[in-house]
C-alpha cells in the first residue's frame, strides 16, 4: 500500500509520502473486521504455496481468524494487490487474482455450517462461494453474498443461492446496470435482503417482506482519511449482525458505523473498528 498525494494523469514517477504491508481480500478483510467486533470466525479459501501464503496465514491468525480451513494448494499461486491511497483518501487498486483461485471446492468442510450463524461469501472463488451459500441455504443460515464487480455469469450464479445479496454500485452495474430494478431482480431470485453501497451516499435496500419499499440508510458524517477496504468492513459487520439475530434494518445501521469509522483511518484491514467504538459511534445524538 503506497500513498501518495495525487494519481497522475499520464505516465511517469511519483513519490510516496508512505508505504506499508498488510492483509487483503475482500472476505478475509471481513472476517477479520468481525473477530475485531467480538465475533468467532472462521475463514475458508485457497491459497497458492508460495510466500504470500504464509503471511495470508500469518496476517489471519493475527487478527483472531481461525485459518484450520485455509487451505495450500501445490504448484498455485496466491493473490496479492498494490494499493495507492491518494490526499483525499479515495484509492486505487491493482489486483492480482492468483491461480489459487482456480482451486477445487469439494474439500470444504460443510457439514460445519451448521454451527454458524452466518456465511459471507464474496465473488473471487465462486466455485466455494456457490458451495458454502447452497449449504447455508440448506442448513437454514443466513447466506450473504459480497457482490463486488466480477464477471456477469459468476454474478448471477451466485445471486441466485444468497438470501442477502449486497452489491456495491459496481457490482450492481456489472450485473444489471440499474440499481432499484437489479435489487428487485435479485428477490424475485428468492433473496430476502438486495442491498446497495454507494460509499458516502449510504446504502438502500429491499427485502422481500415488502418488495416495493426501497430502504435507505445515511451514511455517518466523518473526515474521510482512507476508504481502502471499506465495504469489507461493512460486509464483516453485517454478517456479523445479522448472526446475532439483528433486524435488517439495524444491521445495516452497525454496519455502516462500522465502515464510517475504517474510513476516518489509514491503511485496509488494520483500520476495522472494535465493538465499543462503533456502539459509542450508534449512541451520539447525530447518529440518531
Amino acid at each position: 500500500m503506497f500513498s501518495v498525494e495525487s494519481w497522475p494523469s499520464d505516465s511517469g514517477k511519483i513519490p510516496a509520502n508512505g508505504y506499508e504491508e498488510g492483509g487483503g481480500g475482500m472476505a478475509a478483510n471481513a472476517a477479520a473486521s468481525i473477530a475485531r467486533l467480538g465475533g468467532a470466525v472462521t475463514f475458508w479459501g485457497p491459497t497458492g504455496d508460495d510466500a504470500t501464503a504464509g503471511l495470508i496465514r500469518a496476517q489471519l491468525q493475527a487478527d483472531g481468524v481461525a485459518t484450520d480451513h485455509l487451505r495450500e494448494f501445490p504448484g498455485r499461486t496466491s493473490s496479492h494487490s498494490a494499493v495507492i491511497v491518494d490526499g483525499r483518501g479515495e484509492r486505487l487498486v491493482v489486483g492480482y487474482r492468483g491461480t489459487a483461485l482456480q482451486a477445487p471446492a469439494e474439500w470444504l468442510p460443510l457439514e460445519e455450517v451448521k454451527t454458524a450463524g452466518a456465511i459471507l461469501a464474496d465473488v473471487r472463488w465462486a466455485a466455494g462461494a456457490a458451495a458454502a451459500l447452497r449449504a447455508a441455504r440448506h442448513a437454514g443460515k443466513a447466506a450473504i453474498l459480497d457482490a463486488e464487480i466480477a464477471d456477469r455469469d459468476i454474478l448471477e450464479s451466485l445471486a441466485s443461492i444468497a438470501d442477502h445479496v449486497l452489491f456495491s454500485e459496481r457490482g450492481l452495474q456489472a450485473w444489471n446496470g440499474e440499481a432499484q430494478s437489479g435489487m428487485r431482480r435479485a428477490i424475485e431470485m428468492g433473496a430476502r435482503v438486495a442491498a446497495v453501497t454507494r460509499g458516502a451516499a449510504g446504502v438502500d435496500w429491499i427485502e422481500a417482506s415488502q418488495p416495493g419499499r426501497v430502504n435507505h440508510c445515511a451514511a455517518f458524517a466523518v473526515k474521510v482519511v482512507d476508504t481502502l477496504a471499506a465495504g469489507d468492513v461493512f460486509h464483516g459487520a453485517y454478517a456479523l449482525a445479522v448472526a446475532e439475530g439483528q433486524a435488517v434494518a439495524d444491521a445495516m445501521r452497525f454496519a455502516s458505523a462500522a465502515a464510517a469509522i475504517k474510513c476516518t483511518r489509514p491503511g485496509g484491514r488494520k483500520g476495522a473498528p472494535g465493538r465499543d467504538e462503533v456502539e459509542a459511534l450508534l449512541r451520539k445524538p447525530s447518529a440518531a
